[in-house]
């Protein structure tokens, strides 16, 4: 009776032990590696059932195109950063089941800037041409004006067209004005702007 009684609990224990037990899925993750523009991502811990992924940004369009691959649980692929102010990002990778991973990615954005650090050789009556790049993409206008001298740009002859990817073209005719240098500044209607030195001879 005494070895029934001891079987029956080892039994119990053994059964007990096997119930608490629980199967545990690991978390999905990401690390981010490159510099520049140009970002790789690799992460597991996915659902292995999941067959095709995506990258987006909860936070942001920081992210101007993607790819990924998924394959086992494991996730693989990159994404190039968007124009926008520096900061930090939310960077998500998706599986088709819904199971997601998420980093940070450090932007350090450049300033916007003219294709020439310095506009030389004007006179009054000459006609400037500008290009800008760096503007941030969410501008659809942009202002061309002098901080220095409003007069060194005649009345209604500043011109400026942003296109898509945040560059800006336009111009504008010199006015009558001293020699001298002259501050030039593209302003996109984010607020964000950039500015060159004119040299009127």
């Amino acid at each position: 009776m005494r070895l029934v009684k001891t079987l029956l609990i080892c039994a119990l224990v053994i059964i007990a032990a096997d119930s608490s037990s629980v199967l545990v899925q690991s978390e999905p993750a990401i690390s981010l590696s490159g510099s520049g523009r140009n970002i790789s991502f690799s992460g597991g811990g996915f659902l292995p059932t999941d067959t095709t992924c995506s990258v987006s940004s909860p936070s942001s369009n920081v992210i101007l195109s993607s790819a990924c691959v998924i394959q086992g649980g494991s996730a693989y692929g990159g994404f190039t950063v968007g124009n926008v102010l520096s900061g930090e990002y939310v960077i998500q990778v998706t599986g088709n089941y819904g199971d997601f991973a998420q980093a940070i990615v450090q932007v350090d954005g450049g300033a916007p800037q003219f294709s020439q650090s310095h506009l030389a050789g004007y006179q009054a009556g000459s006609s400037v041409s500008i290009q800008v790049s760096g503007l941030l993409p969410t501008d659809t206008t942009c202002q061309l004006s002098s901080p220095s001298s409003p007069n060194v740009i005649i009345p209604g002859t500043a011109a400026c067209v942003i296109l898509a990817g945040g560059a800006a073209y336009g111009g504008f005719i010199v006015g009558n004005v001293l020699s001298g240098e002259y501050v030039i500044r593209v302003t996109g209607n984010q607020g964000d702007f950039a500015q060159t030195v004119l040299t009127v001879d």
